[in-house]
């Protein structure tokens, strides 16, 4: 098996890791981190979301800003398929002795509230992200930067979205501003840090690129 990928098999890779990394995100949400930092708690999809938000940074970058858009929807036919089969999973009937169905249902029950959430939000945060980058791209000056930027601004549209939908009426308007702020600071923490790979991965997936007539 060679490893030595062309222009179009990096974009395969990445789109993989996307749509795989939007599926974590929405299962590993279940899990609430306690920060012990002032009472800030986060879901656990913070560890691995804004991967979502800088890969979409990349195709857009690389392939442009209708690819990234068919990435998203993607990412989103995949996570729907996802819940589709697991919670399938859990109306099937188990052998008497088995006990792990009230675990399963734990982790693979989602209301539709938070579901409906989480699809707006990633379509309009990444919707965001990928027309910002293809704005401030247009220029060469301070990429790194304004990349960034346009990260941080999906980000925060995407935390607005999907926690004030999933928990505003639930919990105190206060907590869900708490809440979306610690996300938010969280998220471009790890997206600062993976920076500099995030520039790597734009360089590596363009060589190669199709020179345009």
């Amino acid at each position: 098996m060679s490893w030595n990928l062309d222009y179009t098999d990096k974009r395969v890779v990445i789109t993989a890791i996307f749509c795989m990394a939007f599926t974590i995100a929405n299962l590993i949400t279940v899990k609430i981190i306690d920060l012990n930092i002032f009472g800030l708690e986060v879901p656990a999809g913070v560890l691995i979301y804004p991967l979502v938000y800088i890969l979409t940074n990349v195709i857009t970058e690389v392939y442009g800003e209708e690819t990234a858009r068919r990435t998203l929807i993607l990412g989103i036919g995949a996570d729907v398929l996802f819940v589709f089969m697991t919670t399938l999973m859990l109306f099937l009937p188990s052998p008497g002795w088995y006990t792990g169905d009230s675990s399963l249902a734990f982790v693979f029950t989602q209301t539709p509230r938070i579901l409906v959430a989480s699809y707006i939000s990633y379509l309009a945060g990444n919707l965001v992200n990928a027309r910002v980058t293809t704005i401030v791209n247009r220029g060469t000056s301070y990429l790194t930067l304004k990349n960034y930027g346009a990260i941080s601004l999906g980000e925060l549209v995407d935390n607005i979205l999907f926690i004030g939908l999933a928990f505003i009426g639930t919990v105190p308007l206060i907590d869900v501003a708490i809440m979306i702020f610690s996300h938010w600071v969280i998220s471009l923490i790890w997206c600062a840090i993976a920076q500099p790979f995030t520039n790597k991965t734009v360089k590596w997936a363009a060589e190669g690129k199709p020179v345009e007539a």
